[in-house]
């Protein structure tokens, strides 16, 4: 597979639109283009460009279609055109609905993927981890950005700068714009000292750049330095919006320290998302924190700061990330404060706590109490509670005695487990609440009253509250970690099931319709894998579903087809092609991109992160099992190459015997005229020579067999056609084994009307010459050959009949396998080259030839060759009389 260098990234950078970006970049590339370099403009916004700039001879050619670029730009259409360099305006830009990728720099990255360098402009306020910073020094929320992770790849920086007064001066002149703000906004954003901050944070940005290419280029030389040891700094996230600019903050730390960061996400029973609002925010956090550079890590425990301060010892972590819990001393005293215990168990590590903005905290609160409230609550449950409480309660009625108060607050313990297991905390808590009220109304004296005779007794309910309490608790947390338990053993053994049948596959369509059965059955959707056929093209090649029509319209197949060109994952739930419903993903493993797995999950309601990851996963493994099958397949061909090699070359010895005979016979009349010539009449010296020749053209015959099949099964035979006579072909092959003849009488019909035909006269001469060697071969002296030529409409037929021994009806359709030879003719000498030689011929001609039974005796082969006309053959035989030749 052609591997493609990257392209070069060069990025213009300022602090606020209009401190002259575009200018510096348009500039730059015109010298580019001075110098003999291919620009192209990718995309550009003229708004605020002086009349020199859009007067450039680098802009004549480009049209704007309109001041911003609202589809996209045409990525197939610039990799075709393969410039040097492509010019990209605002690379922060967020495409409109009609465009193949939401964000521009997406498009960048496909362009410099295929080894084009790019220019593109750049504010500091559009950088992803300076989202929080902005809005807290500007007031003013900006949702155009561009991931930390993507500007790692920068090639070069450049800064352009400007002083706040001219910016100002740009902006009353309206000059300058700002996507997302009205004009409000807009004045408040430019305010001089807002702009000194900017300008600040964009001259950081680019020392810190310049410093890291330092840093690089003494690494890259061995040039000695205080280099970071490998430390890690550590956020903790969770299902809460304010996760966000923990991550953006864990980020800006990282940079700042020079060290790699991480995200963990701790899943407990209690802090388990519970709803579609909670899984979307806590995947948008997790594709965040992907963005921006970070790790990912998932873990699952029943205490947070546990598994917090393990993962941080196991993974060298210095610095951890937290944010300020904002729930009340007495929920810290009840619940515990997370923070707090990370704090007491971090022995050597910093921890950095960061507080929520007040109004998002209100916010949080309000939603998490709107959610509980829009939560369905399961009535049945506390029904069926009831009744087992009021059941309990009769049946130990009669067993009512001070002696047995203990084992009857036992047994109303019974209720509190079943209903934590079955129905979880609410119910639980609700069971034990009801067999509190009915043990003190109907078990403790004074009865059928809440008084309470002894002030003991209160002690008792409190421990039975108690006591109850914790064991609904320790119940519901068993059930959610059985349920956790259950989902990631059915992920495991999903994956398990799918890797072992696919292991133990070895025919490439069998394994495709297992792939697509296993993956819609675990995500419970219509599932296809696309490959390319044997011309490259993308078909659908399995169907989970054979009488559904998804997969098989032309929308489905031209996404699929750009995700296998592009490799990249597009549809739903991704930033690319994301109105399409579905879920593309490419079948690639390093080397290569084997496929597309489509899913159908626009009939899903949800698509969580667990389940594209599960997706994913699965086409992962299907990737790996392509790849697997596909090699063996190659193996396997290599392996029956190899034994064809072998084959051919114990065939080739053999042939080698076939060598001897003609040439004993030239050693032996060779010797015998040198020798003892003067013994020898005329007539016999005459004889020896003949049979010299006889030899001669034999071996001759061999060789040319020989090496047209070698070109045949190389692919190395061209045809070099120019019009010919056929009866010129027929004279020359008639001419060479007259004298081979031995009383047999060839019989040539030639039609008078035959035009000349475009062939290859020498290859065509072979044909007739093995033809008729076979005819004089196997046929008995004094019999007739006869070849003859006829004209039937646009095609030619030549035919060569023997009276010899004919070939068995069996062999008719393998007498042009190459070595065959029939059981009749293993007495006679041949190599079973012959035929198949005319059989390459005639069809690389465009023709076919074929073998009939003359019904008592000899064969007749038939030649069919497409007829082109030019000028009249002549009539007239070539040779004249010749000794055993007939012309008519």
């Amino acid at each position: 597979m052609k591997t493609v260098s990257r392209g070069e990234f060069t990025v213009f950078i300022g602090a606020v639109s209009g401190v002259g970006k575009t200018i510096a970049m348009l500039r730059a590339a015109q010298e580019l283009e001075h110098e003999g370099t291919d620009v192209v403009i990718g995309c550009l916004s003229f708004e605020g460009l002086p009349r020199a700039i859009t007067e450039m001879t680098l802009l004549e050619n480009f049209c704007e279609r309109s001041s911003l670029q609202t589809d996209g730009l045409d990525i197939d259409e610039i990799v075709r055109q393969k410039p040097d360099l492509v010019v990209v305006d605002d690379l922060a830009y967020t495409n409109g609905e009609g465009a193949t990728r939401a964000k521009r720099y997406q498009e960048v990255e496909s362009l410099l993927a295929a080894g084009i360098d790019v220019y593109t402009t750049l504010n500091i306020y559009e950088i992803e981890s300076y989202s929080d910073i902005i809005t807290k020094v500007t007031g003013a929320r900006l949702t155009q950005t561009v991931p930390d992770k993507f500007l790692e790849r920068v090639n070069k920086i450049q800064l352009v700068d400007l002083p706040p007064e001219a910016i100002i001066e740009r902006f009353h002149a309206g000059k300058v714009r700002i996507h997302g703000l009205s004009v409000d906004e807009l004045e408040k954003f430019y305010r001089r000292g807002n702009l000194i901050a900017l300008r600040e944070m964009a001259l950081r940005y680019t020392a810190h750049r310049v410093d890291r290419q330092l840093e690089d280029y003494m690494q890259s030389k061995d040039i000695s330095g205080p280099w970071p040891v490998a430390e890690k700094v550590m956020v903790c996230v969770s299902a809460s919006p304010f996760s966000t600019e923990l991550i953006r903050f864990t980020r800006q730390l990282a940079v700042k320290l020079k060290v790699d960061w991480m995200a963990v996400y701790v899943e407990t029973p209690r802090q388990r998302a519970r709803n579609n609002r909670e899984l979307v925010h806590l995947d948008d956090n997790l594709r965040m924190v992907e963005e921006l550079g970070g790790e990912i890590v998932v873990l699952t425990g029943n205490r947070v700061a546990d598994e917090i301060i393990h993962l941080a010892r196991k993974r060298n972590v210095r610095e951890i990330v937290m944010g300020k819990p904002r729930q009340s001393r007495i929920a810290e005293w009840f619940r515990g404060s997370v923070v707090d215990e990370v704090i007491r168990n971090s022995l050597g590590i910093s921890i950095h706590v960061i507080p929520g903005k007040q109004e998002q905290g209100v916010s949080q609160r309000i939603t998490s109490k709107v959610m509980r409230t829009q939560g369905t609550v399961n009535w049945s449950s506390y029904i069926l509670v009831t009744l087992f409480v009021a059941a309990l309660t009769i049946l130990l009625h009669p067993l009512r005695s001070p002696y047995n108060l203990v084992n009857i607050a036992l047994i109303y313990l019974l209720p509190v487990l079943i209903s934590a297991a079955r129905w979880g905390i609410g119910p639980s808590f609700y069971a034990a609440g009801a067999g509190l009220i009915v043990f003190d109304w109907f078990f403790v004296p004074p009865f059928y009253t809440f008084a309470v005779s002894d002030v003991r007794y209160l002690l008792s309910f409190a421990v039975f509250l108690t006591v109850a309490t914790l064991t609904a608790g320790l119940a519901f947390r068993l059930r959610q970690q059985l349920n956790t338990v259950k989902h990631r053993e059915s992920v495991t053994s999903t994956l398990y099931a799918l890797s072992r049948e696919i292991t133990a596959i070895g025919d490439l369509q069998m394994m495709l319709d297992t792939v697509v059965r296993q993956i819609s059955e675990t995500v419970d959707t219509d599932v296809g894998i696309f490959l390319p056929d044997a011309e490259g093209e993308l078909t659908l090649a399995a169907h989970s579903n054979e009488q559904a029509t998804w997969g098989r319209t032309p929308s489905e197949t031209t996404v699929a087809k750009w995700v296998y060109r592009t490799g990249e994952t597009a549809g739903r739930g991704t930033d690319t092609l994301r109105e399409s419903p579905d879920l593309y993903l490419p079948l690639r493993t390093e080397e290569h991109t084997y496929g597309v797995l489509a899913a159908n999950v626009g009939r899903l309601e949800t698509l969580d992160a667990d389940r594209v990851r599960l997706v994913e996963a699965l086409s992962r493994l299907a990737a790996i099992a392509i790849a697997r099958v596909q090699l063996a397949e190659e193996a396997k061909i290599a392996h029956l190459t190899a034994e064809s090699e072998r084959l051919r070359n114990s065939i080739l010895d053999s042939l080698s015997h076939e060598l001897r005979t003609p040439l004993a016979t030239i050693i032996g009349s060779v010797t015998a005229l040198t020798e003892t010539g003067e013994v020898f009449s005329a007539t016999d010296r005459a004889e020896l020579l003949a049979t010299i020749r006889e030899g001669a053209l034999r071996m001759n015959r061999l060789v040319t067999n020989l090496l047209g099949m070698v070109r045949l099964e190389s692919g190395m035979l061209k045809l070099r056609k120019r019009l010919c006579s056929i009866g010129e072909i027929v004279d020359a092959a008639v001419r060479q084994l007259r004298e081979g003849l031995q009383d047999r009488q060839i019989r040539v019909d030639i039609d008078t009307d035959i035009e000349r035909i475009a062939v290859d006269d020498a290859l065509l001469e072979q044909v007739m010459v093995n033809l008729l060697s076979n005819a004089i071969k196997y046929s008995p002296k004094k019999s007739q050959i006869t070849v003859t030529v006829r004209r039937f409409k646009t095609r030619l037929s030549i035919a060569v009949a023997d009276e010899g021994i004919g070939i068995p009806k069996e062999d008719i359709t393998r007498i042009f396998d190459k070595f065959h030879r029939s059981e009749r003719a293993m007495n006679i000498p041949g190599t079973g080259l012959g035929l198949a030689i005319c059989k390459g011929i005639v069809e690389a001609h465009g023709g076919s030839i074929s073998a009939e039974s003359n019904g008592d005796k000899g064969t007749t082969f038939v030649i069919l060759l497409p007829l082109t006309t030019s000028e009249k053959q002549p009539t007239e035989p070539i040779l004249g009389e010749e000794v055993g030749v007939e012309y008519v």
